[in-house]
């Protein structure tokens, strides 16, 4: 083990995710809203599974969403996360969007983690490091998208 303090840097940056996923989804969302519930969500699933890629995306995301979803519920109870907040997650999940709850449920888990082992180094390095810049940085790019083409 580490003595170095570095176990602490993944939960700000959950939440930093957290608000990009909720900024970036929620600005397409809100087109929909017009619509009414039921018509609005009848209306974002129609164009949500138009077209191959679409689907493609939405099977992606729903079986990475199961297994996410199992995880976090072992997880949450292996290491006595109540049941609120685990259902909390759950719900805010599938009713607002995965791309924000779930890192809310991942910093909730590292702060958990900190707490009873702050002296585990889990700051990446070399290639890991590389890899969780790029995803981070794919996904900012991808909010930034979102953001600059929100449906008028």
């Amino acid at each position: 083990m580490s003595t170095t303090n570095n176990g602490n840097w993944q939960a700000p940056l959950y939440y930093i995710l957290a608000v990009a996923g909720l900024a970036g989804t929620w600005a397409q969302a809100v087109g929909y809203l017009d619509a009414g519930f039921l018509g609005g969500n009848l209306l974002f699933w129609k164009e949500t599974l138009a077209t191959p890629a679409s689907t493609f995306i939405v099977v992606d995301i729903f079986v990475l969403g199961a297994a996410v979803f199992v995880l976090m519920f072992a997880e949450g109870r292996r290491l006595g996360i109540g049941t609120p907040w685990l259902w909390g997650y759950f719900l805010g999940s599938m009713l607002i969007g995965i791309s924000c709850f779930v890192p809310l449920f991942l910093a909730h888990r590292q702060r958990v983690l900190h707490t009873r082992h702050p002296e585990q180094n889990t700051a990446p390095t070399g290639a890991d490091l590389i890899a969780v810049g790029l995803a981070v940085l794919l996904a900012l790019g991808m909010v930034g998208y979102s953001l600059m083409n929100i449906p008028a």
